[in-house]
């Protein structure tokens, strides 16, 4: 009996590590709606955990990822030796964050924040409208799976420029990656419904981390600009343009918790949360 544990502990651990290309496994809860399933597992915005993606969004997953993996100990490397890198790269952190990972489940964050407001974006490229609202009916009325109906502009999402003087000491639990700062970094907290997202966009370097769920981003090069609406949300991007498109310089990837992504300054980038996403990205 012993030795049947022994080999099935083998056995799952590769299957868990290697999601970052093939992440909709037969025993991963946020994908169980793949395959046979034949019923939605997105139960209620009103549960008491982050909620998986629909059935109707397991397609968000993709099948590959074209974005180079590194761990945290060659990213140290590469900053030690040849300076910060010029390309996006996705850095395997680890549980660095699993503390914060804690803390940001869910009922922890109603428990703690539960009497507080924040402010909304609107999920245009330039985020032109904000809204405030208060933190449990975001999370109760706003976390909805996207559809190809929403309007950019009328689409609100936790993400940006967040006042967090209610968040007490909330993010000095958060570690940030690796990085010669000469100054104190900004960092953004986010909470995103599936299927929501950001289109494409520009703004200094950052990290992001995804702390819950999976968010999938797109990223090109600065002389690179892809073909998008500055005024339709991602989903509808990802609809109804990407299947379309040719550019070879765009890459992909869906990154899983214990994951950043390094994105150089002014590349272009978009992203697509897949499932109840929590995220928080460090601009350096």
């Amino acid at each position: 009996l012993l030795v049947v544990v022994i080999v099935a502990l083998i056995w799952t651990v590769p299957t868990q590590q290697s999601q970052s290309l093939d992440h909709c496994q037969s025993d991963d809860v946020l994908c169980k709606a793949s395959g046979e399933a034949t019923e939605d597992v997105w139960t209620s915005p009103s549960a008491p955990s982050w909620q998986p993606a629909p059935q109707a969004h397991t397609e968000l997953f993709g099948s590959s990822c074209t974005i180079p993996h590194v761990s945290l100990a060659s990213w140290n490397l590469m900053l030690e030796h040849d300076g910060v890198p010029e390309q996006a790269l996705v850095i395997k952190v680890g549980d660095i964050n699993s503390k914060f990972q804690q803390m940001t489940e869910k009922q922890a964050l109603l428990n703690q924040y539960g009497h507080t407001s924040i402010t909304l974006s609107s999920a245009n490229t330039h985020s032109y409208e904000k809204l405030e609202i208060e933190f449990p009916e975001y999370l109760k009325a706003m976390l909805k799976p996207r559809t190809l109906d929403d309007i950019a502009g009328k689409t609100w999402y936790m993400f940006g420029n967040n006042n967090y003087s209610d968040w007490t000491n909330f993010t000095e639990h958060y570690s940030r990656p690796p990085y010669p700062y000469d100054r104190d970094p900004f960092y953004s907290f986010g909470i995103g419904g599936s299927g929501s997202g950001v289109p494409f966009h520009t703004h200094g370097a950052v990290f992001s981390e995804v702390l819950h769920g999976y968010k999938r981003w797109f990223v090109s090069p600065v002389k690179d600009k892809p073909v998008f609406s500055p005024d339709e949300t991602s989903y509808y991007w990802y609809k109804q343009v990407y299947p379309g498109l040719t550019q070879a310089s765009l890459q992909e990837c869906v990154l899983m918790p214990n994951e950043a992504l390094w994105i150089p300054s002014q590349w272009w980038h978009a992203t697509l949360n897949i499932g109840d996403t929590v995220f928080v990205s460090t601009f350096v």
